[in-house]
């Protein structure tokens, strides 16, 4: 992987930046509370209101069923991993969008599950606790930077990190 340095208004997540308001998501946690937190900052930012899965089995479904644009999930997942689900998603042929963006939420920083998760495809890592300006920048990024894996940290002022995918 190699680096891609961000400019600071880049890096800043420029509020004028458009969000990708014409995707389809879906989002993924085992939490009732964190995904109704999760739709509510969605729908904050105006997007649509999201698909939900209630954990990585359920999502398999909505997945098979769905040509998705972006992927919201939990890492922390019982009885399935979000690592394993975003390995499912990309190793999957019956996923009917194989490049669809997965993002990473959780409110465990551990490197050696973000290092994973990269290997393993998602398109990116977002730091809990959420917040509309955090979300924000992830999916500006994510929607900007294709095929880059984009880490911000949930701070106030994130700085995302874009690194080079080699597929």
């Amino acid at each position: 992987m190699s680096s891609d340095p961000l400019s600071s208004d880049q890096a800043a997540g420029d509020d004028a930046a458009p969000l990708p308001d014409d995707w389809s998501f879906l989002i993924v946690d085992d939490n009732p509370a964190a995904l109704a937190t999760l739709r509510t900052l969605m729908m904050v930012l105006g997007l649509e209101p999201p698909l939900e899965a209630m954990g990585g089995q359920e999502a398999m479904e909505m997945v098979r069923d769905n040509a998705l644009d972006c992927i919201i999930t939990d890492l922390r997942m019982e009885p399935m991993s979000g690592v394993d689900f975003i390995r499912w998603v990309r190793k999957s042929n019956l996923a009917p969008n194989p490049s669809v963006r997965i993002l990473a939420i959780s409110a465990y920083r551990d490197p050696a599950e973000v290092s994973a998760i990269a290997m393993e495809g998602a398109s990116g890592f977002l730091g809990k606790p959420l917040s509309i300006p955090t979300l924000r920048t992830a999916l500006q990024q994510l929607r900007n930077r294709p095929g880059y894996f984009v880490d911000i940290a949930a701070t106030p002022d994130p700085m995302p990190k874009a690194t080079g995918c080699d597929s």
